[in-house]
């Protein structure tokens, strides 16, 4: 294809057909860059705004995909994918009535659309009806078993509803079709996780990375294990990573503060439990952590050593609530049984006198 190109640069349709193989390859990026050159060639072509919608939609650039779709049904693209597609989009910007319509259109012009059955489904999911949400997808599944995207909310929403082995066999079939599927991987650690399984869990969550190692969400799982058994050196690995791609993911600075303040490395940690707490001002455990871990920095300093009875940092998973935290101490309380072997002698030494 390249060498077609270059013999005719001019041509918008050469340059089109390129971005579809680049993009069946997910290589989005290149895909965009064609697409882009054919639209620049041939501005008013909605099959390739299209196109470009979809590739925007796969790099998670949603309003300009939103855009692009919106423009293609301004120039009279009428398919049934660009319907899906709008239905999608609108959805995720929570315009579910608007995304209802699209949706329904699609389906009425090609009633064996699976994807229009997947996103349908999910539209219903969002909106609280899982049931019909998991049917549709199932019959998504149906029409169209390479859809990956089907399998991937499928595990995820069996496992909300702790239906474990479903979850499992599901995500089983996917990987079945897409063996390097990296959000198939992560998927099926959650799944684990939520089992208390955590090294299956770790096992899927590294696969998932070595499949994609932008998928900082597994590494953010990872950490989490890794926090658990005291592993803060791979702990902070993960962390930092996920700080890398996410500055703003939930907890990130105080789970990372977590690591470096049982590391011992009270410097870092502050600084991230100040992070945590610019954040969000109400979080009552970033300032504590953040109180405890600046006295202990400063009796550091001026005595050369940490005090005597440093403050304990809670371990366990990081959502757990005040009445959790409470020292064990506090609350034992002890129960006096009687001795049921006691034996008791009869006095008999004295006289009893009954006065009538």
């Amino acid at each position: 294809m390249s060498n077609v190109i270059r013999r005719s640069p001019s041509s918008a349709y050469n340059y089109h057909k390129r971005a579809e193989l680049y993009f069946a390859l997910r290589n989005f990026s290149r895909a965009l860059e064609d697409v882009d050159q054919a639209l620049e060639i041939s501005p008013s072509n909605g099959l390739y705004l299209l196109t470009r919608a979809r590739i925007l939609r796969e790099l998670k650039r949603y309003d300009e995909a939103l855009e692009a779709a919106r423009r293609a049904e301004v120039l009279q693209q009428d398919k049934p994918e660009l319907y899906v597609l709008l239905g999608d989009l609108t959805q995720q910007k929570r315009q579910y009535r608007q995304a209802r319509l699209y949706l329904s259109k699609a389906l009425q012009m090609a009633p064996y659309n699976g994807e229009g059955y997947f996103y349908t489904g999910l539209l219903d999911a969002r909106q609280g009806d899982t049931l019909s949400g998991v049917a549709l997808m199932q019959k998504a599944l149906e029409l169209k078993p390479r859809f990956m995207p089907a399998y991937v909310e499928l595990t995820t929403i069996y496992t909300r509803m702790r239906e474990f082995d479903q979850a499992k066999e599901i995500n089983r079939q996917g990987l079945r079709y897409f063996p390097k599927e990296s959000a198939l991987h992560f998927t099926r650690g959650l799944v684990y996780h939520n089992q208390k399984r955590l090294d299956s869990a770790l096992i899927c969550y590294h696969k998932a990375i070595v499949f994609d190692s932008t998928n900082y969400m597994a590494d953010f799982q990872a950490g989490l294990i890794y926090l658990k058994w005291y592993s803060f050196p791979q702990a902070v690995k993960s962390f930092q990573k996920v700080l890398r791609y996410d500055a703003k993911y939930p907890q990130i600075n105080f789970l990372l503060g977590t690591a470096y303040d049982k590391m011992g490395n009270l410097e870092e940690a502050i600084e991230q439990y100040t992070l945590a707490n610019e954040a969000d001002a109400a979080d009552w455990r970033s300032r504590g952590r953040l109180y405890r871990a600046q006295q202990r920095k400063y009796y550091l300093d001026t005595y050369g050593t940490l005090p005597p009875t440093a403050p304990e940092i809670a371990t366990e998973s990081e959502e757990t609530t005040p009445e959790d935290n409470r020292e064990s101490e506090r609350l034992q309380i002890d129960i006096l049984t009687p001795r049921r072997d006691a034996k008791i002698k009869i006095d008999t030494t004295r006289a009893f006198k009954i006065k009538q």
